[in-house]
Protein backbone atom coordinates (compact mmCIF):
# COMPACT_ATOMS: atom_id res chain seq x y z
CA UNK A 1 0.00 0.00 0.00
CA UNK A 2 0.95 3.83 -1.09
CA UNK A 3 1.40 5.73 2.28
CA UNK A 4 0.82 9.34 1.89
CA UNK A 5 4.42 10.72 2.51
CA UNK A 6 5.84 7.99 -0.36
CA UNK A 7 2.88 9.26 -2.86
CA UNK A 8 3.68 12.82 -2.25
CA UNK A 9 7.69 12.02 -2.62
CA UNK A 10 6.67 10.20 -5.91
CA UNK A 11 4.41 13.22 -7.41
CA UNK A 12 7.18 15.73 -6.06
CA UNK A 13 10.04 13.64 -8.03
CA UNK A 14 8.09 13.65 -11.30
CA UNK A 15 7.01 17.36 -10.64
CA UNK A 16 11.09 18.00 -10.31
CA UNK A 17 12.44 15.86 -12.95
CA UNK A 18 11.98 18.37 -16.27
CA UNK A 19 13.89 20.82 -14.46
CA UNK A 20 16.79 18.15 -13.30
CA UNK A 21 16.38 16.67 -16.84
CA UNK A 22 16.80 20.39 -18.41
CA UNK A 23 19.96 21.54 -16.49
CA UNK A 24 22.33 18.83 -17.51
CA UNK A 25 22.91 19.97 -21.40
CA UNK A 26 23.25 23.47 -20.11
CA UNK A 27 25.79 22.41 -17.58
CA UNK A 28 27.10 20.35 -19.58
CA UNK A 29 27.43 23.09 -22.22
CA UNK A 30 29.14 25.55 -19.66
CA UNK A 31 31.92 22.72 -18.56
CA UNK A 32 32.79 21.86 -22.25
CA UNK A 33 33.23 25.91 -22.58
CA UNK A 34 35.72 25.41 -19.21
CA UNK A 35 37.91 22.68 -20.99
CA UNK A 36 38.06 24.53 -24.19
CA UNK A 37 39.08 27.75 -22.42
CA UNK A 38 41.65 25.70 -19.85
CA UNK A 39 42.63 24.27 -22.92
CA UNK A 40 43.66 27.45 -24.86
CA UNK A 41 45.44 28.82 -21.81
CA UNK A 42 47.50 25.81 -21.38
CA UNK A 43 48.58 25.90 -25.41
CA UNK A 44 49.26 29.81 -25.04
CA UNK A 45 50.83 29.15 -21.26
CA UNK A 46 53.22 26.22 -23.37
CA UNK A 47 53.78 28.43 -26.19
CA UNK A 48 55.41 31.11 -24.19
CA UNK A 49 57.14 28.69 -22.37
CA UNK A 50 58.91 27.62 -25.65
CA UNK A 51 59.46 30.80 -26.78
CA UNK A 52 61.56 31.50 -23.65
CA UNK A 53 63.24 28.18 -23.95
CA UNK A 54 64.66 29.05 -27.58
CA UNK A 55 65.47 32.79 -26.84
CA UNK A 56 67.42 31.21 -23.31
CA UNK A 57 69.31 28.81 -25.59
CA UNK A 58 70.10 31.24 -28.38
CA UNK A 59 71.66 33.54 -25.83
CA UNK A 60 74.06 30.90 -24.59
CA UNK A 61 75.67 30.57 -27.91
CA UNK A 62 78.81 32.01 -29.38
CA UNK A 63 79.26 34.72 -31.66
CA UNK A 64 79.93 32.12 -34.90
CA UNK A 65 77.52 29.61 -33.27
CA UNK A 66 74.78 32.68 -33.71
CA UNK A 67 75.47 33.32 -37.20
CA UNK A 68 75.35 29.86 -38.31
CA UNK A 69 72.14 29.39 -36.88
CA UNK A 70 71.03 32.78 -38.32
CA UNK A 71 72.41 31.71 -41.72
CA UNK A 72 70.68 28.18 -41.50
CA UNK A 73 67.45 30.10 -40.65
CA UNK A 74 67.67 32.15 -43.84
CA UNK A 75 67.93 29.14 -46.34
CA UNK A 76 65.66 27.09 -44.46
CA UNK A 77 62.98 29.84 -45.47
CA UNK A 78 64.22 29.86 -48.57
CA UNK A 79 64.54 26.57 -49.34
CA UNK A 80 60.90 25.55 -48.06
CA UNK A 81 57.95 26.34 -50.16
CA UNK A 82 55.47 28.69 -48.26
CA UNK A 83 52.06 26.63 -47.05
CA UNK A 84 49.78 29.45 -48.14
Amino acid sequence: MVTAGRLAFILLFFALLPAIVASSPQEAKVNQKKIERDRENKHKRDLKEYDQAVRRHNKMQSKSTKASMKKTKKESKRVTPSMH
